[in-house]
């Protein structure tokens, strides 16, 4: 009798939900296990995940470029290219800014900030957030990459997708002479899927460690002050789960449940990392082996999601905007919170797609509204459990929109 491993998302889930006990039971509040004691022993727990990561984030760069090169070349002509460009960029500032709107009114109704007494927090006004001045030219500019190697250090995600375009651009105008370049791209694109096939086998492992590495540090007294906050923000993710559902329902007559089935492993996977782009490459491959959209629409839609596509972080970073607001008693008016959904929309765009980062837009944001940048100190304690959570969404959405793009283009 042979041993057989249950199906991968079913060892994904066991690896949550032991990293989720071994988390809880080493954490420090709970005192089962001294803290000088778990210190040297509490690197370990990150190895498998950050090797997995490492793998994924590996092949990252290269796979952006070659498989929005590949999938721009793929379609028919120019004119094809700017149909779909323009229609995906359209729906993912849409639902970008419906998120926000969501965000912003559920926070205005429930008004989490009025259960958090600030005399009970403990502020660090030291807190330093680089924020690099953002001139709007230089931006523009800026998205066309004069230096590859700067831009990969950078993680400039947009500028690796516009080379992308210009690549496939070449691809499909020149077909004769771009012909052994198209290949060797081809080549790195599928060397790039073999290497999360690899990678795949670690997921279980890694998931359990980052879970357990990320609840042993999270504060437990301060997530029970900060409830209202975080029952907010996954009411306003929840909403937008369902927005997705309709869509699905209202563009492609599919189940959408159906669909959520199929893509289970991706957004799991992206709530044990809290990174889109380390989940990009089986983001890929699961659009295009279990959710049957077109290799050419896979290869520009998902890559181009995870650059611009956040309306978990969108959401996230209108609601907690709303909040410190309410908690320091800054007034927003109807004009604040409409140029709070245009800026917030305009920010989640080229949003890098790593752990962390949305609470680094977030002190621009506060800025702007000249909401105390301390605030997000009251924040950290549960950022780490949110950022999972609103991952998680990213990555729903960008699979929602490639299986839209995809219905949309066989009836078309």
């Amino acid at each position: 009798m042979t041993f057989r491993l249950p199906a991968f998302w079913i060892q994904i889930l066991i690896g949550l939900f032991f990293g989720i006990v071994t988390g809880i039971m080493l954490n420090e509040e709970f005192g089962i296990v001294p803290k000088e004691t778990l210190k040297p022993f509490l690197g370990w727990l990150r190895v498998p995940g950050d090797i997995f990561l490492n793998m994924l984030q590996m092949i990252m760069v290269p796979l952006i470029i070659s498989s929005i090169a590949i999938g721009v070349s793929s379609l028919q002509s120019i004119s094809e290219l700017m149909r779909l460009g323009s229609r995906t960029l359209v729906y993912f500032t849409s639902t970008s800014f419906i998120a926000i709107v969501i965000g912003i009114t559920i926070a205005s109704w429930i008004e989490p900030g009025q259960y958090i007494q600030l005399d009970l927090v403990e502020i660090n006004k030291t807190i330093d957030l680089k924020q690099e001045e953002v001139n709007v030219t230089t931006a523009i500019t800026n998205l066309i990459p004069k230096n590859l190697i700067q831009v990969y250090f950078k993680q400039e995600m947009l500028s690796l997708v516009v080379f992308g375009i210009f690549l496939g651009v070449f691809f499909l105008a020149s077909k004769e002479r771009s012909k052994v370049l198209k290949d060797v791209f081809l080549s790195i694109e599928h060397f790039c899927i073999w290497t999360v096939s690899i990678a795949m086998k670690l997921a279980p492992l890694a998931v359990f460690g980052l879970m357990s590495y990320a609840l042993v540090h999270v504060g437990f007294s301060l997530l029970a002050g900060l409830l209202s906050y975080v029952s907010t923000v996954l009411l306003g993710l929840s909403l937008v789960l369902i927005l997705y559902l309709l869509l699905i329902l209202s563009f492609t007559r599919s189940n959408p449940f159906s669909f959520l089935w199929k893509i289970r492993e991706v957004a799991i996977l992206g709530f044990s990392t809290s990174s889109s782009s380390s989940v990009l490459p089986y983001s890929l491959q699961v659009a295009k082996d279990k959710v049957g959209v077109q290799n050419k629409i896979a290869d520009f839609v998902i890559p181009l999601g995870a650059t611009i596509n956040m309306d978990g972080t969108a959401l996230y970073q209108a609601v907690a905007t709303v909040f410190l607001a309410q908690v320091y008693q800054v007034p927003l008016d109807f004009f604040d919170l409409s140029l709070l959904a245009v800026t917030v929309t305009a920010a989640s765009i080229g949003t890098a797609a790593t752990p962390g980062v949305g609470i680094v837009i977030l002190a621009g944001i506060l800025q702007s509204f000249h909401i105390p940048l301390e605030g997000i100190t009251i924040l950290f304690g549960v950022d780490r459990i949110l950022d999972m959570c609103r991952t998680s969404v990213n990555l729903t959405g960008d699979q929602t929109a490639a299986f839209i793009m995809n219905h949309y283009w066989k009836e078309n």
